[in-house]
């Protein structure tokens, strides 16, 4: 009998351990995560030198459905000779600081950048 209510017992366990697992992850206040990267750098995109208190940047760069729904609202794509790619599944485009590609193997990707010192958004990317 105490054997039959230990696995009874475990069973609870491991089924309540499933459930948990497969709860989605929420950010504060019901946001959803991102999933992405970001660097710190000072100078320009292409010298990314080390930030100081007078030159402080970061690029942030971000995946997933936020990037999908943003590629959407931004159109329409940038002109193939404009594009930073010339390849036949790559497609562009911009929106003021905000850069969004698509790549059947990559997937939605968007970046933007942020001018700490200023406060003003910057471009997130180069080609």
């Amino acid at each position: 009998m105490k054997v039959r209510l230990l696995a009874i017992a475990t069973l609870c366990l491991l089924i309540s351990l499933a459930q948990a697992a497969e709860k989605k992850e929420e950010g504060r206040y019901g946001a959803t995560p991102l999933k992405g990267d970001y660097y710190v750098y000072g100078g320009t995109l292409g010298e990314m030198t080390p930030p100081t208190q007078k030159d402080w940047k970061i690029s942030f760069m971000f995946t997933g459905q936020l990037a999908k729904d943003l590629f959407n609202q931004i159109g329409p794509d940038v002109k193939k000779e404009a594009a930073c790619s010339s390849a036949a599944d790559y497609r562009e485009r911009r929106r003021g600081d905000l850069g969004c590609i698509y790549t059947k193997e990559d997937g939605y990707s968007c970046t933007f950048g942020l001018n700490v010192i200023s406060g003003k958004g910057t471009y997130g990317s180069i080609c």
